[in-house]
């Protein structure tokens, strides 16, 4: 048995996906363990909903006028002014459901950025293999 198990584990660890990881990869789980951590992620809630409330807060009617023209001269009716009095018109709760996606949004990222962590090496080869090909391609004048 120990005879089967010796070469089997060496295979394993002369594989690609056991050796040293990439400089890429490891910026990527760096950034990973970051994002996981929920300091981090309340920070980036808040910087995001500043920039979500801006965005909400911005004036759409010079929007509407600007494309009249295209309506062919038309005027545009607006359900409100800004994206925020548009977007809640139909949905009262528009603002919790959009704060509560953003804050799922932002902890999903975590999770994301370990999985890309995870598939770098495939890709930083796959990458590889093209470069490769395409070296041995004919210049084309």
């Amino acid at each position: 048995m120990r005879s089967v198990l010796l070469p089997i584990l060496a295979l394993v660890l002369a594989t690609p996906a056991v050796a040293a990881p990439s400089e890429g990869q490891r910026d990527m789980e760096a950034i990973a363990e970051k994002l996981s951590d929920p300091a981090t992620q309340s920070a980036m809630a808040g910087a995001f909903g500043a920039m979500l409330g801006a965005f909400l807060d911005m004036r759409v009617d010079g929007v509407a006028k600007a494309l009249e023209p295209v309506n062919g001269g038309k005027r545009i009716k607006m359900k409100g002014n800004t994206v925020r009095e548009i977007a809640s018109h139909n949905d009262p709760r528009f603002e919790q459901k959009l704060a509560g996606g953003s804050r799922a949004m932002i902890g999903g990222l975590g999770a994301m950025a370990s999985a890309m962590a995870a598939m770098l090496p495939q890709l930083e080869e796959a990458m590889s293999k093209v470069g490769d090909t395409m070296d041995r391609l004919p210049e084309i004048k």
